[in-house]
Order: C-alpha cells, then structure tokens, then sequence
C-alpha cells in the first residue's frame, strides 16, 4: 500500500517536471510530452515518471530519448524545488493508457456498428 507521503511527493514532482518541460526544457522532442503521473519507491528515491505523447504528432521512442538526455537537468532543477534528504533518480517511462483506451473504444465501435 502506498503511504500518503509518496503520494504527496509524487504529485510535487509531476508539478514541476511538468512546469520545467513547458517553460525550461528546450528540445524539441519533448514539445508534445505530457506528464501523466508520477510513482514513488516507499524510500522516496527513485521518481518513475509516466508520459504520453499526442498521437501522430510524434513517436514516443523520440520523446524518451529527448526525457532521457534533459534528465540531469531536470533532476537538478528538482533538487531545488522539491526539498527531499536526497534528490530521487528519475526514470521515464512511456504510459499507453491513452492510446490503449483509444484501441478499446474502437474496437467496441466497430462490434457495435456490424450486426451479429
């Protein structure tokens, strides 16, 4: 079970990644990035950072590797804003929700549109 504190910091964390990628961040790749939740470790140093990217603006692999390459950047500009012991390592990870609820919904559609 999740502890009310992991959860408190995780969502500070969304903030502000969410803030320096709009505002500080200036790669390219990471134009259409959103932030969609961020998970802790119970000990509160490792920050897994989900995104998702608009469909067919971009492909996802490019986005990570444009995450990956700002990393120290951002968890520096983390350090900073988020007062922690030690400042989380920070892992990006891509989140499907969107596009697998997308595939569901189309696959319902098309059940629903041709008779049995």
């Amino acid at each position: 079970m999740r502890g009310q504190r992991t959860e408190r910091v995780g969502d500070r964390i969304r903030e502000v990644v969410s803030q320096l990628l709009v505002k500080k961040v200036k790669d390219p790749r990471v134009s259409f990035c959103t932030i969609t939740h961020v998970r802790m470790t119970s000990d509160l140093k490792i920050a897994r950072v989900y995104f998702s990217v608009i469909e067919g603006v971009q492909d996802w692999h490019k986005t990570l590797k444009g995450l990956n390459s700002a990393k120290g950047y951002i968890r520096r500009e983390l350090g900073k804003e988020v007062i922690l012991k030690t400042t989380p390592q920070i892992e990006f990870i891509h989140d499907d929700t969107f596009e697998e609820m997308d595939r569901i919904q189309s696959l319902l559609n098309k059940v629903k549109v041709e008779p049995l």
